[in-house]
């Protein structure tokens, strides 16, 4: 219930004009304070009002801020933030105020309406940001906001053609905590995953943000294209990804022209079959045998509204992409981009350590599912885990479970092995699991201790492996 604290001085005190400074100053006119039992009234009263003022504040802010949340649930951005900055003014050291403050303003600036930069709002941003890990050192998803908020600063300084200022950007995110060692291994891992020259579809801030701050402050693997998805719906991103920044930052093949690009648009769409010729030169890159030509698969609507399907121009580039590559350059999707993303295309994916690579045939059919010799040698290297214990000390709570990819990665490998009835290989991958990734730094999520019990059983279950060696005998 919203306590309003001038309406409880007010019931305490009596009704007239009663601020905060007036319960220190009463006034000599006030006919109570003339009497004995006045002065006792008054005095027990400002004894209460003393004890009672933090709760009251307390419960004044904590209330502001929770109907805050409520509003930005249901959609009321502008409402939340002005409740934020109310609660700001109540209890002006509560450090999730100033988080939730940069973080909606932050939503409401890139996630609602069109997409565009100002530099004075993202200073205010920051500046809300700033104040909260000022308040609290520990709150990670505060130091997250700031990455992303560089990163939102970097990303546009590179659609300007800013090479210097995207650099700078970056690097003062790094600097203030947005990218912590765990995420950018992480990244450095993401990228390895990857042959040279790759084009690479990622998932959120996170995976993109990082993958940009190794390549421009750190000029590690900038042979890679890094593609966020959710941006090739933004026309100006995409016309940067066509032309590249410089000699740093490497063009994609589009086939649109920059006016198409910049018109493009939600369009109708129908369940249909894509096909795109495979060279012979491909097939034998990938040792596929026969002679299929053709790669195939069913795109379908992202969205359907009162049964008509709608594709996103974002899906329509991935498609392009592959098309007007030819398969010059190897394609991947980060494991964290979201699987509706991806354009249909989660038959054609071999998994590959961090990634999954684009095939020409769908992978299961062909027995290519799992690309094991890459895996192992990215995360099965103690190197690739220098860092991953820091995330205890520098955890992010929205992000974090981002390393749980490392676990559930292991477990598909694992489990490759147990396959092929080789319980030993099995076990082995789990036990370097549980070395490198301890559950005491990053607590281990049920559904991926579901699937480890499931391994565990099999590799003691004799009947099973008696069944493995006679599939492998036929």
């Amino acid at each position: 219930m919203y306590c309003d604290i001038n309406i409880f001085l007010v019931k305490l005190f009596g009704s007239g004009e009663i601020g905060y400074g007036s319960i220190l100053n009463f006034k000599k006119e006030n006919k109570m304070i003339h009497s004995k039992s006045g002065i006792m009234y008054r005095r027990l009263a400002l004894l209460i009002f003393t004890i009672l003022l933090p709760v009251l504040l307390y419960a004044q802010e904590t209330n502001l801020k929770q109907k805050a949340i409520k509003e930005f649930k249901d959609s009321h951005y502008t409402e939340a933030i002005s409740l934020l900055k109310k609660a700001a003014l109540v209890t002006p050291d509560d450090a999730e105020v100033y988080y939730y403050l940069g973080r909606f303003s932050h939503y409401l600036c890139y996630d609602v309406g069109p997409r565009k930069y100002d530099e004075e709002k993202s200073n205010e941003i920051i500046r809300y940001l700033d104040k909260a890990v000022l308040l609290d050192p520990h709150l990670g998803n505060a130091y997250y906001y700031i990455g992303v908020e560089y990163g939102m600063r970097g990303h546009f300084a590179m659609i300007e053609g800013n090479i210097k200022k995207a650099k700078k950007e970056f690097r003062i995110g790094g600097e203030k905590g947005g990218y912590p060692d765990w995420l950018l291994e992480y990244a450095r891992n993401m990228l390895r995953s990857c042959a040279r020259n790759a084009i690479l579809f990622t998932g959120g801030d996170a995976e993109a943000n990082s993958a940009w701050y190794l390549q421009l402050v750190e000029n590690y693997r900038a042979d890679i294209s890094v593609i966020p998805i959710g941006l090739l719906n933004f026309s100006p991103f995409v016309l940067y990804a066509k032309k590249g920044l410089d000699d740093l930052l490497v063009g994609v093949p589009i086939s649109k022209t920059d006016e198409q690009i910049r018109n493009a648009q939600i369009l109708r769409w129908k369940p249909q079959k894509i096909k795109i010729p495979i060279s012979e030169i491909a097939l034998n890159r990938f040792k596929i045998p026969g002679k299929i030509t053709v790669m195939e698969w069913e795109l379908k609507p992202d969205i359907i509204r009162d049964s008509i399907g709608f594709l996103m121009p974002g899906t329509a580039y991935i498609v392009d992409i592959v098309k007007t590559n030819k398969w010059a350059r190897p394609i991947y999707f980060t494991v964290g981009s979201p699987p509706k993303q991806r354009a249909g295309l989660n038959s054609h994916l071999q998994l590959c350590g961090l990634t999954y690579r684009l095939l020409p045939v769908k992978a299961e059919k062909y027995g290519m599912s799992i690309n094991a010799a890459k895996i192992e040698s990215i995360l099965l290297n103690p190197e690739s885990y220098t860092h991953f214990k820091d995330v205890k000390e520098h955890n992010m709570p929205r992000v974090s479970f981002i390393l749980n990819n490392y676990r559930g990665i292991l477990m598909r490998l694992a489990g490759f092995y147990l396959g092929k009835g080789d319980k030993k290989k099995a076990r082995e991958i789990l036990n370097y699991m549980q070395e490198y990734m301890p559950e005491n730094a990053l607590p281990m999520p049920p559904p991926i201790k579901k699937m480890m019990k499931e391994i565990l059983d099999k590799i003691m279950n004799n009947d099973y492996n008696k069944n493995i060696k006679g599939e492998n005998q036929l």
